[in-house]
């Protein structure tokens, strides 16, 4: 039963209707504490508990624009607390205005420095920023103060990942899904850690265990197939990525994985028209300029398998891959001495990169 709102003599009891608002909001009727702040506001325009709990609400909503204008004219009538420089932040990361957030966040610790929350946004903010190493010093502070924190042993183990550490990331992750078994996206992550490790079989299991709890999650669709093409199921692998192109259409990434399936699959037309939507969404995509031209390789196309060699080249001048590809193309087009030449820049490539300390395999042929 919605509460009433509380008035008295001389018109609205703003400390009660207050009180009530805010409960309402504890029990997540968010529509009656939206009708107690906005009667608030419609009194004490400038009223500071009011304005920034109502932009919290906005933020639960998605409703983002304005969440940003309450709590920004919240914190213009009264200085403000770690708690709403904090909110504040969480709107600008929303907007994906990461450094105005990191710098809300940053401002927060410092009227607060034991203020978990902040420190593992911070954390986020700077994953985003590519500051991989400094996040995950901002997730050991967020757990030196909350060690039991799920959330932070998550976003610690995705930059240890990034950062190429990755039985740091795996621990991690493992402590986030202890504390926080029913975890999709730690599940998911796990899952890719799995993956670069070639724990394929673990890896397929973390993902299947994140979709169990969450079936509409495209990046763990995207790599639940990614896992069984590697493990040469390529008729479930095409089921995934098309399970996650729809609920993604225009994801290149998903569009590459899938025409890869197809190809080895030997469906290499529908492959090929896969490659070419992807392409369209992101034609700065090397490896997908490569692999459309292996596949017009297989189809005899051989003039158009070099243009696509040769665009990814043009992004990627050290692409091995594409290096040989385009040297097997020149054999089969007659151009002998451009082979060579092509294939002797491709094992310069790869020794140059064995020589950095990255042993993966051979020069991969078509």
């Amino acid at each position: 039963m919605p509460q009433p709102l509380a008035f008295n003599g001389a018109g609205l009891n703003v400390p009660q209707t207050l009180a009530a608002a805010l409960d309402l909001h504890r029990q997540g009727r968010l529509t009656e504490a939206e009708l107690h702040y906005r009667t608030i506001l419609a009194a004490r325009p400038d009223h500071f508990d009011a304005l920034h709990m109502l932009g919290v609400i906005k933020l639960d909503q998605g409703q983002l624009g304005e969440a940003l204008n309450l709590i920004a004219a919240a914190m213009k009538s009264k200085t403000p607390s770690p708690q709403i420089l904090l909110n504040y932040g969480l709107v600008l990361s929303a907007l994906s205005r990461h450094a105005e957030a990191l710098d809300h966040f940053d401002q927060a610790i410092k009227r607060k420095s034991k203020y978990s929350d902040a420190h593992i946004n911070r954390a986020a903010a700077l994953a985003v920023l590519g500051r991989d190493d400094e996040a995950v010093a901002a997730c050991r502070k967020a757990l030196a103060i909350a060690p039991r924190n799920a959330q932070a042993h998550y976003n610690l183990g995705n930059s240890l990942r990034r950062l190429g550490r990755p039985d740091e990331a795996l621990a991690s992750l493992e402590r986030a899904l202890r504390l926080r078994p029913a975890y999709p996206s730690a599940l998911n992550s796990r899952g890719m850690i799995l993956q670069d490790m070639k724990r394929h079989d673990e890896a397929l299991a973390s993902f299947d265990a994140a979709l169990a709890l969450q079936p509409v999650d495209a990046d763990a669709l995207n790599n639940r197939g990614s896992v069984l093409l590697a493990l040469g199921r390529a008729d479930e692998a095409l089921a995934s990525f098309d399970r996650a192109l729809a609920l993604q259409p225009n994801d290149a990434q998903v569009l590459y994985n899938r025409a890869n399936a197809l190809k080895e699959l030997e469906r290499l037309d529908e492959a090929l028209a896969s490659y070419d939507r992807a392409l369209a969404l992101l034609p700065a995509f090397a490896e997908a300029h490569n692999n459309r031209g292996s596949t017009l390789h297989e189809l005899e196309r051989f003039e158009e398998a070099l243009a696509s060699f040769d665009a990814a080249l043009e992004l990627q001048p050290d692409n091995d891959d594409a290096l040989g590809n385009r040297s097997n193309t020149l054999n089969a087009l007659g151009r002998f001495t451009e082979a060579q030449e092509a294939q002797d820049r491709a094992f310069a490539v790869r020794a140059a990169r064995i020589g950095e300390g990255d042993g993966s395999g051979a020069i991969s042929a078509l």
